[in-house]
């Protein structure tokens, strides 16, 4: 009986360790070893506005070429707000996210603008985190969360 026990062991630990097909992750494996909280995975890289997530609400971006934001590593942050051009100063730490203030050019924009949400919504940041190649801004008091992408093709619904 003891040698039965010793050969199923060792076949449950195998049967434990392969992956699964569903998922294509290990149980050593998780999608939360994807999400980092790395301030250098988000510098001097333009990011598109993809949506925001509130919670009442879900704000889709038609257009996420018209609403950019790229942080430089001086902490200086350089913004396209619609159809204008913005600017800023930010603050970074691992995990933390803080901006403002902003600032932008005040052509006027297609009626359809989200130019003074998207300002808004980045100067009430308080955090981030990368994860699946997006970029997520939380907002403070858990007021909601921006996703941008790092791909003009990504970002598109």
């Amino acid at each position: 009986m003891s040698m039965r026990i010793l050969v199923f062991v060792p076949l449950l630990l195998a049967a434990c360790a392969t992956e699964n097909p569903a998922s294509g992750d290990t149980p050593l494996q998780s999608s939360a070893a994807e999400r980092t909280s790395d301030p250098t995975e988000i510098v001097d890289k333009t990011w598109y506005w993809v949506s925001t997530v509130t919670p009442v609400e879900r704000i889709e971006v038609n257009d996420p070429g018209r609403y950019t934001l790229l942080l430089h590593t001086d902490g200086e942050v350089e913004l396209q707000v619609d159809c204008n051009r913005g600017r800023g100063t930010y603050k970074l730490g691992e995990g933390t996210l803080a901006m403002g203030p902003l600032i932008s050019t005040r052509m006027a924009c297609p009626e359809d603008t989200m130019d003074h949400l998207f300002l808004r919504q980045l100067e009430n940041a308080a955090g981030f985190f990368v994860e699946g190649g997006y970029l997520f801004v939380d907002q403070k008091m858990d007021s909601g969360t921006m996703r941008f992408s790092a791909s003009p093709e990504a970002a598109r619904p």
